[in-house]
Protein backbone atom coordinates (compact mmCIF):
# COMPACT_ATOMS: atom_id res chain seq x y z
CA UNK A 1 0.00 0.00 0.00
CA UNK A 2 1.25 3.55 -1.10
CA UNK A 3 0.52 6.49 0.69
CA UNK A 4 -1.25 9.55 -1.11
CA UNK A 5 1.03 11.88 -2.54
CA UNK A 6 0.24 15.88 -3.00
CA UNK A 7 2.56 17.79 -5.52
CA UNK A 8 5.34 16.70 -7.20
CA UNK A 9 7.59 15.42 -3.65
CA UNK A 10 6.38 14.92 -0.54
CA UNK A 11 8.36 16.76 2.27
CA UNK A 12 8.83 15.49 5.45
CA UNK A 13 8.37 17.37 8.47
CA UNK A 14 11.95 16.44 9.75
CA UNK A 15 13.23 17.84 6.18
CA UNK A 16 12.05 21.20 6.67
CA UNK A 17 12.42 21.24 10.73
CA UNK A 18 16.00 20.55 10.00
CA UNK A 19 16.32 22.50 7.01
CA UNK A 20 15.25 25.64 9.22
CA UNK A 21 17.69 24.96 12.42
CA UNK A 22 20.87 23.98 9.48
CA UNK A 23 19.71 27.87 7.71
CA UNK A 24 19.50 29.52 11.22
CA UNK A 25 23.31 27.36 12.08
CA UNK A 26 24.99 28.55 9.69
CA UNK A 27 23.59 32.65 9.66
CA UNK A 28 24.51 32.82 13.06
CA UNK A 29 28.17 31.24 12.32
CA UNK A 30 28.82 31.62 8.76
CA UNK A 31 27.81 35.63 9.02
CA UNK A 32 31.03 36.94 10.65
CA UNK A 33 32.87 34.92 8.06
CA UNK A 34 31.35 36.82 5.27
CA UNK A 35 32.06 40.57 6.80
CA UNK A 36 35.63 39.01 7.65
CA UNK A 37 36.53 38.18 4.16
CA UNK A 38 34.95 41.49 2.98
CA UNK A 39 37.06 43.38 5.41
CA UNK A 40 39.87 41.33 4.86
CA UNK A 41 39.45 42.27 1.02
CA UNK A 42 38.72 38.83 -0.19
CA UNK A 43 36.13 39.88 -2.10
CA UNK A 44 34.67 36.75 -3.99
CA UNK A 45 34.66 34.61 -0.75
CA UNK A 46 33.14 37.44 0.62
CA UNK A 47 30.48 37.35 -2.03
CA UNK A 48 30.18 33.67 -1.82
CA UNK A 49 29.71 33.29 1.37
CA UNK A 50 27.08 36.37 1.20
CA UNK A 51 25.19 34.54 -0.99
CA UNK A 52 25.28 31.47 1.07
CA UNK A 53 23.61 33.86 4.14
CA UNK A 54 21.21 35.48 1.76
CA UNK A 55 19.64 32.18 0.65
CA UNK A 56 19.87 30.24 4.23
CA UNK A 57 18.16 33.60 5.46
CA UNK A 58 15.62 33.59 2.50
CA UNK A 59 14.81 30.04 3.10
CA UNK A 60 14.62 30.36 7.37
CA UNK A 61 11.99 32.99 6.40
CA UNK A 62 9.91 31.07 4.22
CA UNK A 63 10.05 28.19 6.23
CA UNK A 64 8.59 30.41 8.67
CA UNK A 65 5.27 31.43 6.85
CA UNK A 66 4.89 27.45 6.09
CA UNK A 67 7.39 27.56 2.36
CA UNK A 68 9.87 25.11 1.53
CA UNK A 69 10.55 26.00 -2.01
CA UNK A 70 13.21 22.56 -2.06
CA UNK A 71 14.23 23.81 -5.75
CA UNK A 72 16.06 26.38 -4.05
CA UNK A 73 17.87 24.72 -2.24
CA UNK A 74 19.33 22.07 -4.82
CA UNK A 75 19.79 24.48 -8.00
CA UNK A 76 20.84 27.32 -6.13
CA UNK A 77 22.21 26.68 -2.87
CA UNK A 78 24.03 23.47 -3.33
CA UNK A 79 26.28 24.89 -6.82
CA UNK A 80 27.24 27.70 -4.45
CA UNK A 81 28.58 26.15 -1.23
CA UNK A 82 30.42 24.03 -4.26
CA UNK A 83 32.00 26.82 -5.94
CA UNK A 84 32.55 28.35 -3.02
CA UNK A 85 34.45 25.05 -1.51
CA UNK A 86 36.66 24.95 -4.25
CA UNK A 87 37.91 28.08 -4.34
CA UNK A 88 38.52 28.23 -0.36
CA UNK A 89 40.33 25.25 -1.26
CA UNK A 90 42.35 25.84 -4.16
CA UNK A 91 43.44 29.59 -2.48
CA UNK A 92 43.88 28.45 1.06
CA UNK A 93 44.51 24.60 1.23
CA UNK A 94 43.59 22.17 4.15
CA UNK A 95 41.06 25.46 5.17
CA UNK A 96 38.78 24.29 2.53
CA UNK A 97 38.71 20.35 3.38
CA UNK A 98 37.78 21.80 6.97
CA UNK A 99 34.97 23.70 5.59
CA UNK A 100 33.78 20.35 3.16
CA UNK A 101 32.95 18.34 5.68
CA UNK A 102 29.87 20.06 7.80
CA UNK A 103 28.96 21.03 3.54
CA UNK A 104 28.58 16.67 3.08
CA UNK A 105 26.74 16.62 6.46
CA UNK A 106 23.95 19.59 5.81
CA UNK A 107 23.53 17.93 2.40
CA UNK A 108 21.53 14.82 4.08
CA UNK A 109 19.61 17.57 6.15
CA UNK A 110 18.28 20.34 3.75
CA UNK A 111 17.69 17.92 0.68
CA UNK A 112 16.44 14.68 -0.18
CA UNK A 113 18.09 11.41 -0.09
CA UNK A 114 18.42 11.24 -3.80
CA UNK A 115 19.62 14.76 -3.94
CA UNK A 116 21.66 14.59 -1.37
CA UNK A 117 23.58 11.74 -2.79
CA UNK A 118 24.04 14.39 -5.95
CA UNK A 119 25.16 16.72 -4.42
CA UNK A 120 27.64 14.63 -2.13
CA UNK A 121 29.19 12.89 -5.22
CA UNK A 122 29.35 16.56 -7.02
CA UNK A 123 31.70 17.97 -4.07
CA UNK A 124 33.79 14.30 -3.82
CA UNK A 125 34.41 14.51 -7.78
CA UNK A 126 35.06 18.34 -7.16
CA UNK A 127 37.33 18.32 -3.65
CA UNK A 128 39.47 15.04 -4.07
CA UNK A 129 41.07 16.49 -7.44
CA UNK A 130 41.71 19.78 -6.09
CA UNK A 131 43.03 17.94 -2.58
CA UNK A 132 46.02 16.10 -4.72
CA UNK A 133 46.50 19.77 -6.84
CA UNK A 134 47.23 21.71 -3.25
CA UNK A 135 48.41 19.40 -0.77
CA UNK A 136 51.27 16.76 -0.32
CA UNK A 137 50.03 13.36 -1.33
CA UNK A 138 50.09 12.02 2.58
CA UNK A 139 48.26 14.88 3.48
CA UNK A 140 45.43 14.74 0.54
CA UNK A 141 45.29 10.76 1.21
CA UNK A 142 44.20 11.55 4.67
CA UNK A 143 41.41 14.53 3.46
CA UNK A 144 40.13 11.62 1.23
CA UNK A 145 40.03 9.21 3.44
CA UNK A 146 38.05 11.22 6.01
CA UNK A 147 35.78 12.95 3.69
CA UNK A 148 34.68 9.32 2.18
CA UNK A 149 33.65 8.20 5.79
CA UNK A 150 31.57 10.92 6.61
CA UNK A 151 30.09 10.76 3.00
CA UNK A 152 29.49 7.19 3.74
CA UNK A 153 28.32 7.57 7.65
CA UNK A 154 26.38 9.97 6.73
CA UNK A 155 24.54 8.16 4.27
CA UNK A 156 23.91 5.41 6.63
CA UNK A 157 22.61 7.97 9.20
CA UNK A 158 20.10 9.62 7.00
CA UNK A 159 18.49 6.10 5.34
CA UNK A 160 17.94 4.97 8.93
CA UNK A 161 16.48 7.84 9.49
CA UNK A 162 14.35 8.36 6.37
CA UNK A 163 13.24 4.35 6.89
CA UNK A 164 12.15 4.78 10.20
CA UNK A 165 10.26 7.75 9.42
CA UNK A 166 8.80 6.25 6.81
CA UNK A 167 7.84 3.29 8.61
CA UNK A 168 6.45 5.33 11.66
CA UNK A 169 4.18 7.69 8.71
CA UNK A 170 2.48 4.05 7.45
CA UNK A 171 1.89 3.12 11.46
CA UNK A 172 0.27 6.61 11.79
CA UNK A 173 -2.06 6.28 8.60
CA UNK A 174 -2.81 2.35 8.34
CA UNK A 175 -5.83 0.50 10.45
CA UNK A 176 -3.49 -1.90 12.56
CA UNK A 177 -5.96 -5.01 11.84
CA UNK A 178 -6.83 -4.44 7.87
CA UNK A 179 -3.77 -3.20 6.54
CA UNK A 180 -5.89 -0.36 4.86
CA UNK A 181 -5.60 3.19 5.66
CA UNK A 182 -7.59 4.47 8.10
CA UNK A 183 -9.42 7.84 8.51
CA UNK A 184 -6.65 9.78 8.84
CA UNK A 185 -5.82 10.84 5.51
CA UNK A 186 -9.45 10.75 4.05
CA UNK A 187 -10.65 13.93 3.90
CA UNK A 188 -7.01 14.93 2.47
CA UNK A 189 -7.23 12.55 0.09
CA UNK A 190 -11.14 13.15 -0.96
CA UNK A 191 -10.33 16.89 -1.26
CA UNK A 192 -7.30 15.76 -3.51
CA UNK A 193 -9.62 13.98 -5.54
CA UNK A 194 -11.98 16.25 -5.79
CA UNK A 195 -10.13 19.37 -7.22
CA UNK A 196 -8.34 17.00 -10.04
CA UNK A 197 -11.71 15.96 -11.03
CA UNK A 198 -12.25 19.25 -11.70
CA UNK A 199 -9.25 19.99 -13.18
CA UNK A 200 -9.09 17.58 -15.31
CA UNK A 201 -12.48 16.16 -15.49
CA UNK A 202 -11.18 12.49 -14.69
CA UNK A 203 -13.99 10.67 -13.06
CA UNK A 204 -14.25 9.79 -9.24
CA UNK A 205 -16.30 7.21 -7.69
CA UNK A 206 -16.94 6.39 -3.85
CA UNK A 207 -17.74 2.43 -3.02
CA UNK A 208 -19.28 2.70 0.63
CA UNK A 209 -18.74 -1.23 2.15
CA UNK A 210 -20.92 -2.29 5.06
CA UNK A 211 -20.19 -6.02 6.31
CA UNK A 212 -24.16 -7.49 6.70
CA UNK A 213 -25.04 -8.98 9.90
CA UNK A 214 -21.63 -8.38 11.31
CA UNK A 215 -22.83 -8.07 15.14
CA UNK A 216 -24.19 -11.65 14.62
CA UNK A 217 -20.77 -12.74 12.88
CA UNK A 218 -19.21 -11.43 16.57
CA UNK A 219 -21.89 -13.39 18.79
CA UNK A 220 -21.36 -16.65 16.83
CA UNK A 221 -17.56 -17.06 16.65
CA UNK A 222 -16.79 -14.30 18.80
CA UNK A 223 -14.38 -11.29 18.13
CA UNK A 224 -11.60 -13.13 16.77
CA UNK A 225 -14.03 -14.72 14.67
CA UNK A 226 -14.69 -11.02 13.53
CA UNK A 227 -11.47 -9.99 13.05
CA UNK A 228 -10.30 -13.16 10.84
CA UNK A 229 -13.62 -11.71 8.59
CA UNK A 230 -11.88 -8.04 9.01
CA UNK A 231 -8.57 -9.23 8.29
CA UNK A 232 -10.13 -10.92 5.33
CA UNK A 233 -12.40 -8.25 3.54
CA UNK A 234 -9.30 -5.88 3.83
CA UNK A 235 -6.99 -7.85 2.08
CA UNK A 236 -9.63 -9.03 -0.65
CA UNK A 237 -10.16 -5.02 -1.19
CA UNK A 238 -6.60 -4.46 -1.52
CA UNK A 239 -5.83 -7.42 -3.74
CA UNK A 240 -9.13 -6.77 -5.87
CA UNK A 241 -8.77 -2.85 -6.36
CA UNK A 242 -5.48 -0.85 -8.19
CA UNK A 243 -2.62 0.71 -7.27
CA UNK A 244 -3.78 4.11 -8.03
CA UNK A 245 -6.94 3.51 -6.11
CA UNK A 246 -7.32 4.12 -2.42
CA UNK A 247 -9.00 1.44 0.44
CA UNK A 248 -10.11 3.26 4.10
CA UNK A 249 -11.40 1.50 6.88
CA UNK A 250 -14.12 3.87 8.26
CA UNK A 251 -14.40 1.73 11.60
CA UNK A 252 -16.41 -1.02 12.73
CA UNK A 253 -17.34 -2.86 9.60
CA UNK A 254 -17.62 -0.21 7.36
CA UNK A 255 -14.84 0.46 4.43
CA UNK A 256 -14.61 2.96 1.96
CA UNK A 257 -12.91 2.66 -1.59
CA UNK A 258 -11.67 5.31 -4.04
CA UNK A 259 -11.95 4.44 -7.39
CA UNK A 260 -9.55 7.09 -9.59
CA UNK A 261 -10.63 7.23 -13.25
CA UNK A 262 -14.01 5.46 -12.92
CA UNK A 263 -16.95 6.42 -14.29
CA UNK A 264 -20.44 5.27 -12.98
CA UNK A 265 -20.72 2.13 -15.33
CA UNK A 266 -17.21 0.90 -14.19
CA UNK A 267 -17.68 1.72 -10.62
CA UNK A 268 -20.88 -0.30 -9.95
CA UNK A 269 -19.46 -3.09 -12.13
CA UNK A 270 -15.97 -2.98 -9.59
CA UNK A 271 -18.29 -2.96 -6.98
CA UNK A 272 -20.44 -6.02 -8.18
CA UNK A 273 -17.11 -7.28 -7.98
CA UNK A 274 -16.25 -7.01 -4.72
CA UNK A 275 -19.67 -8.10 -3.81
CA UNK A 276 -19.70 -11.02 -5.60
CA UNK A 277 -16.17 -11.79 -4.47
CA UNK A 278 -17.11 -11.33 -0.25
CA UNK A 279 -19.63 -13.51 -0.88
CA UNK A 280 -18.01 -16.76 -2.39
CA UNK A 281 -14.96 -16.47 -0.32
CA UNK A 282 -14.47 -18.72 2.77
CA UNK A 283 -13.68 -16.44 5.34
CA UNK A 284 -15.28 -18.55 8.37
CA UNK A 285 -16.05 -22.24 7.92
CA UNK A 286 -19.66 -23.15 7.65
CA UNK A 287 -20.73 -19.52 7.75
CA UNK A 288 -21.29 -16.88 4.35
CA UNK A 289 -19.78 -13.39 4.59
CA UNK A 290 -21.92 -10.61 2.64
CA UNK A 291 -21.53 -6.84 2.25
CA UNK A 292 -24.08 -3.96 1.27
CA UNK A 293 -22.37 -1.73 -1.18
CA UNK A 294 -23.07 1.88 -2.20
CA UNK A 295 -21.83 3.49 -5.39
CA UNK A 296 -21.63 7.46 -5.39
CA UNK A 297 -19.45 8.89 -8.51
CA UNK A 298 -18.16 12.32 -7.98
CA UNK A 299 -20.57 15.11 -9.28
CA UNK A 300 -19.62 18.52 -11.04
CA UNK A 301 -19.62 21.00 -7.95
CA UNK A 302 -19.87 18.40 -4.93
CA UNK A 303 -17.70 18.51 -2.19
CA UNK A 304 -16.23 15.39 -0.13
CA UNK A 305 -18.72 15.49 2.55
CA UNK A 306 -21.72 15.71 0.11
CA UNK A 307 -20.45 13.14 -1.84
CA UNK A 308 -19.13 10.48 0.66
CA UNK A 309 -22.80 11.25 2.29
CA UNK A 310 -24.68 9.99 -1.17
CA UNK A 311 -22.17 6.87 -0.95
CA UNK A 312 -23.54 6.37 2.39
CA UNK A 313 -27.06 7.03 1.57
CA UNK A 314 -26.83 4.65 -1.59
CA UNK A 315 -25.25 1.30 1.16
CA UNK A 316 -27.96 2.26 3.12
CA UNK A 317 -30.81 1.76 0.60
CA UNK A 318 -28.81 -1.49 -0.68
CA UNK A 319 -28.96 -3.01 3.32
CA UNK A 320 -32.67 -1.66 3.14
CA UNK A 321 -33.57 -3.49 -0.19
CA UNK A 322 -32.05 -7.03 1.71
CA UNK A 323 -28.39 -6.52 1.84
CA UNK A 324 -25.74 -8.56 -0.32
CA UNK A 325 -25.90 -5.78 -2.95
CA UNK A 326 -25.10 -3.06 -4.84
CA UNK A 327 -27.21 -0.12 -5.01
CA UNK A 328 -26.29 3.40 -7.19
CA UNK A 329 -28.96 5.77 -5.43
CA UNK A 330 -32.72 4.43 -5.46
CA UNK A 331 -31.99 1.15 -7.51
CA UNK A 332 -30.28 -1.72 -6.68
CA UNK A 333 -27.66 -3.42 -9.07
CA UNK A 334 -29.10 -6.76 -9.65
CA UNK A 335 -28.06 -9.70 -12.47
CA UNK A 336 -27.34 -8.95 -14.79
CA UNK A 337 -25.25 -5.81 -14.94
CA UNK A 338 -25.91 -4.85 -18.06
CA UNK A 339 -29.53 -4.58 -17.36
CA UNK A 340 -28.99 -1.88 -14.98
CA UNK A 341 -30.23 1.44 -15.88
Amino acid sequence: MELPTHGTEQLSDFRIKSTQGVAITTLILLTPFSIHNFAEGRIVLGVGSLAIVAILAFKAWSIGRGRYYPGLTFFALVPIILALLAAVFYEHGIVGALWSYPAVISFYFILSEKKAWIANLLLLALMLPIAWMVLDHALAARVAATLLVVSTFSIIFMRVITSQQEKLQMLAVTDPLTGVFNRTLLRSTLEQAVLQSRRTQTPMTLIALDLDHFKQINDDFGHDGGDTVLRGVGKLLSHRLRRVDRVFRLGGEEFLALLYGADEQNGRRVAKELCDAVSTHSFLDEHRVTVSIGVATLQPDENWRAWTKRADENLYHAKSKGRNQVSIGRQAVDEPLAATT
